[in-house]
């Protein structure tokens, strides 16, 4: 079974703040998912089964319940690295560098929120890419994940969680295909 790292992307956007592509494209992931035989694929159709029964601003009430009420289920992994400390305004600048680097823009978001580092991620070279995965986004993914065990998009970040560690030696992370 090889590791679905092309659904990343989807995953990146699917935690983004829900436009009218969302459902769609929980969908597509689901199906993407599906074809590849990935434990990660029940999370992505549990996921999907919400969306398409949700309007639009049902899943943005949604989005905004789960990531931007409480602290502990924020998307900005620097807050779970290193709290409100010094150190994670250094990872923030570290990590505006970076995404500057490889021509990725923050949005509207810190650049220590998690889909923009799923993108940097994705372009970065293979060891980078592990360092940052088992660096920043596995340790924090282990704390929200629980904190969010009554949303749906719990599913989403336990897929995510699964395509870094499903099947994986040690010192090999799934990023790489």
């Amino acid at each position: 079974m090889r590791v679905p790292t092309h659904i990343i992307p989807g995953i990146a956007a699917l935690l983004r703040y829900p436009d009218e592509r969302t459902q769609a494209l929980a969908t597509s992931l689901a199906d993407a998912a599906m074809a590849t035989g990935h434990p990660c694929q029940e999370h992505l159709e549990a996921f999907a089964l919400v969306a398409r029964g949700l309007d639009l601003r049902e899943l943005q009430e949604l989005y905004t319940r789960a990531f931007d009420l409480t602290p502990e289920c924020t998307l900005d992994i620097g807050w779970h690295l290193f709290g409100e400390t010094y150190q994670r305004g250094q990872f923030m600048a570290m990590m505006r560098h970076h995404l500057q680097a490889h021509g990725l823009e923050e949005g509207g978001n810190l650049p220590d929120h998690l889909p923009n580092l799923l993108d940097l991620g994705m372009r970065l070279e293979r060891q980078d890419a592990m360092d940052l995965v088992d660096d920043c986004l596995l340790p924090a993914l282990e704390k929200v994940i629980p904190a969010l065990k009554e949303s749906p998009y719990h599913h989403v970040l336990q897929a995510l969680f699964l395509i870094f560690t499903v099947n994986r030696k040690p010192a090999e992370a799934a990023c790489a295909d």
